[in-house]
């Protein structure tokens, strides 16, 4: 062991005969780990959030669209060389539009999608959120969101009027199914329909979809895979994955995390002060120590690795505890709908979403590690500088 390692850990870890340095070594090391342990929570449940808004926002579209400049008329050949490829899960033809909505005094707009209910199912999830009745519609029926079916009263055999967009033309639909997502814009403003239906509403031919879905192996994978699916389909076709779809939303998301991080991360930097405190204070009191191992030859680099150790010692200390405190945060905040009932109208689920991933607990552990390196140092490089002759002077 280098003698700088033995010493510090001797001047910060042993036990120490002054115990004024000792309490504020204990204060150094629960600050940072309070702080740890907030920022491991608050990611902990942003991170939560952010898996379930986008499992939803997944599970109700396709990873991959492929789209014309106005409608695929060749789209079952298409589909039959998309199956071809190894990623490739299950593909699917849809209708996209908006169409208008009339129902008792009611009106406004909706996005319709015109499914291949067999297809469908393959691609998307939404067997996974139907709620009652069938996905598995004929022409002639519809399958709404929950809220969509809240604002308007509507339940299982209900009829629901749907406008053209291009014509003004009516059509009347039975509701067969009614959906719960979880996320307020699909639930209240999607609808679905045969792409029977939705090829007379929107006035396409009968061998006319609006585009081609896609299900890949991971959803994850998506944009690398993009570039792949558009060279294979050709120029005439657009591709666009969830993420494209939901740009601003995943942005938005991204972007408060970062900041919720850097918010937490200040706890961090004023618990390191501690550990600046702590070092000056102790290098105050070791001026006998340092003047003797100047006197026998230590250089000034070593005595600043000493304290730097030191600190360090105190930091890693505090992360540890503040790994371990914030997985159980998360455990707790995870499991608090024992205790305390989370109301679902409001937050669309029975418990705090709350995940955690190794990377942010890697950018954690390295953030408080550099910030508690960066509070020694100062106090490091005074002890370097004390001279043999003027720490002994006094003593």
């Amino acid at each position: 062991m280098k003698f700088e390692l033995w010493i510090s850990w001797r001047y910060f870890i042993t036990k120490q005969k002054e115990r004024f340095i000792s309490v504020i070594s204990i204060i150094s090391v629960l600050g940072i780990a309070i702080g740890v342990t907030a920022l491991i929570g608050t990611l902990g449940v942003m991170t939560g959030f952010g898996n379930q808004l986008r499992e939803k926002i997944i599970g109700a579209n396709a990873h991959i669209t492929i789209m014309g400049d106005s409608y695929i008329t060749d789209y079952k050949s298409q589909e039959e060389k998309l199956k071809k490829l190894a990623y490739v899960k299950a593909v699917t033809e849809n209708i996209q539009g908006q169409a208008f909505f009339y129902y008792g005094n009611k009106a406004s707009s909706l996005a319709v999608r015109g499914i291949n209910p067999a297809r469908e199912l393959k691609v998307t999830k939404i067997r996974d959120y139907l709620k009652k009745g069938s996905l598995l519609i004929k022409k002639g029926e519809i399958v709404v969101g929950k809220e969509l079916a809240l604002y308007l009263g509507l339940d299982i055999g209900s009829t629901l009027s749907l406008g053209s967009p291009i014509t003004g033309k009516m059509q009347s639909f039975t509701v067969a199914g009614i959906f719960d997502s979880g996320y307020y814009e699909y639930d209240s403003n999607l609808v679905l329909v045969t792409i029977a239906d939705a090829q007379e509403l929107f006035v396409l031919p009968q061998d006319a979809v609006t585009e081609i879905g896609i299900r890949i192996d991971k959803p994850q994978l998506a944009a690398k895979l993009k570039k792949d699916i558009a060279s294979f389909v050709g120029p005439q076709f657009r591709v666009r994955t969830w993420m494209d779809i939901n740009k601003s939303l995943l942005a938005a998301l991204k972007l408060e995390k970062f900041v919720m991080f850097l918010v937490v991360v200040l706890i961090v930097l004023v618990a390191s002060f501690n550990i600046a405190s702590t070092l000056i204070v102790t290098v105050t009191k070791k001026i006998k120590d340092i003047g003797i191992l100047r006197s026998v030859g230590i250089t000034g680099s070593s005595i600043a690795q000493i304290f730097a150790l030191g600190g360090l010692f105190l930091g890693i200390m505090g992360i540890v505890l503040g790994i371990c405190g914030g997985l159980l945060v998360c455990y707790i905040i995870r499991n608090i709908h024992h205790f305390i009932e989370i109301p679902q109208d409001i937050y669309y689920f029975d418990r705090v979403p709350v995940a955690f991933n190794l990377q942010d607990l890697v950018w954690i552990s390295l953030s408080a590690i550099i910030i508690c390196f960066l509070s020694t140092i100062y106090p490091a490089w005074r002890a370097s500088k004390l001279k043999a002759i003027d720490a002994l002077r006094y003593e």
